[in-house]
């Protein structure tokens, strides 16, 4: 196989997944289906004499590195019938000049107005006759810095590649010129034949069937590992709570960022046998508890379902391409006032939802195949599904530092996307010992995002109060954060 990107076939050509093809098929113009992260740089290095930056050295310099990420000069191939799934092939007219771009942030360049400029260039989808990315550096910040905002499909990546994409496609070290890599001519690999495309579809097909007549009992059992987890997947169907957190999302978002030092969130859960990823769903739920009472809703015996996008790669599959990602269904109590409690609570629920819902490829396979066949057939179940509330990511980020051309990456803030009747999303990123939330909101239907914010800040120092004097007396084991 010639990139990380599984065939679905087991043959030579990077195959698009169900899932992956899932991604391509719900997306609409007002729910474009990609990740993002919005990075704060220092902008003197990537300036000319003049003070302006020097787009075209940039470029050059961005260009060479795609020998690092080959899958970027790779666009979306739609296939006739019976050729099978659609593929990535080379883009023969490929130029770094469609993907790298500039804009301004209005004054007074402030994270409001970054936040503002990052979201309106957020709002259109990618351009699929293309590789499916751009990037675009943002001037105009106050303090000498620049935006820098990179956004990939999510029918090329899930989370956790989109992270080790975007940092092979950086430096580790500020004086990086000097390894540039050398330029050099860029040839790409012919498409392949329809004819080699049906043909390797249909073998694919006829050894996938005789797998399954030669294996009759690993057929059998994987046949019942997929009913036994649709079977568990059954209580989560129309298990959420209606609440106003569940309606038609528009074309607008708000975004807010919400700061965390790492190592204090480790010591706080650990304190309390918990882990990060646990204290992130119980300040978020802090916040989402005050957003609801802001709004006349009653909180008592309430219990929402989040989920929460779980990584099943391999070890060293990181880098892979593609999408391999579960989803987590946990019912977590809005109706508890107390944080502390709360946390203890969430921990409960994390750990049992680990232990009984088994996440596997196939179990993703057997969802995300579901919606993407419904999207297909213009059902747009997504808009009417009451399983889940919103949903709460963790990624695990660099922790050493990173370069754009020499210049230091001072901040990263992950932006995730909402679809369906998800009118709220919560993304969390580590990087250099900072973990940072970022709430994506509709904007139609979350103008008072702020008091969501303001809850999970509440939430999070009535947490760390309360777990001080237990951190400073604790004995006995301690939970590793995954955060």
């Amino acid at each position: 196989m010639r990139s990380g990107i599984p065939s679905v076939t087991g043959g030579p050509y990077p195959r698009l997944s169900v899932t992956d093809r899932m991604m391509l098929r719900v997306e609409r113009p007002s729910t474009p289906q990609h990740v993002a992260v919005l990075c704060v740089v220092e902008a003197a290095p990537l300036l000319d004499a003049a003070g302006d930056l020097d787009l075209g050295t940039i470029r050059d310099r961005l260009g060479r590195r795609l020998v690092r990420v080959p899958e970027l000069r790779r666009r979306l191939r739609r296939t006739p019938p019976l050729c099978g799934p659609p593929l990535w092939v080379d883009d023969p007219g490929f130029s770094i000049e469609h993907h790298v771009h500039t804009a301004r942030v209005p004054a007074p360049g402030d994270e409001t107005a970054l936040l503002e400029a990052a979201e309106r260039l957020l709002r259109d989808p990618l351009d699929r006759s293309r590789p499916l990315w751009d990037l675009r550096l943002l001037t105009g910040l106050e303090n000498g810095r620049a935006g820098l905002l990179i956004r990939i499909h999510h029918a090329l990546v899930d989370g956790l590649a989109a992270i080790a994409l975007i940092a092979a496609f950086l430096d580790a070290e500020a004086e990086a010129e000097a390894a540039d890599p050398p330029a050099t001519v860029w040839r790409p690999v012919p498409a392949p034949s329809n004819r080699a495309l049906f043909l390797d579809n249909v073998y694919g097909r006829l050894s996938a069937l005789g797998s399954a007549l030669t294996h009759p009992a690993r057929t059998v059992r994987a046949l019942a590992s997929a009913a036994g987890f649709a079977a568990r997947l059954l209580p989560h169907i129309s298990a959420a709570p209606r609440t106003s957190l569940n309606a038609p999302v528009g074309t607008g978002r708000r975004l807010r960022v919400v700061r965390l030092d790492l190592r204090a969130a480790g010591k706080v859960a650990r304190a309390r046998g918990a882990t990060v990823n646990d204290l992130l769903l119980a300040i978020v739920m802090g916040g989402v508890r005050e957003l609801l009472l802001g709004r006349g809703e009653s909180v008592a015996g309430l219990d929402l379902v989040i989920v929460i996008p779980a990584s099943i790669r391999h070890a060293g599959e990181a880098r892979e391409l593609g999408n391999a990602v579960g989803s987590l269904f946990c019912r977590i109590p809005a109706g508890e006032p107390d944080v502390a409690r709360r946390l203890d609570l969430v921990s409960a629920v994390t750990r049992d939802a680990k232990a009984t819902q088994h996440l596997s490829r196939r179990a993703s396979t057997l969802v995300y195949g579901l919606m993407g066949w419904a999207a297909a057939l213009g059902l747009s179940v997504e808009d009417r599904q009451r399983s889940i509330n919103f949903q709460v990511s963790n990624l695990r980020g660099p922790e050493a530092p990173l370069y754009l051309l020499g210049a230091p990456i001072e901040d990263a803030i992950p932006i995730t996307g909402l679809a369906g009747n998800l009118t709220l999303a919560v993304a969390a990123l580590s990087y250099r010992g900072r973990l940072n939330l970022t709430v994506t909101a509709d904007h139609r239907n979350c103008a008072d995002v702020d008091v969501l914010t303001e809850g999970i800040h509440r939430s999070w120092k009535e947490l760390a109060a309360a777990a001080a004097p237990i951190a400073a007396g604790a004995s006995g084991p301690a939970r590793r954060p995954t955060g």
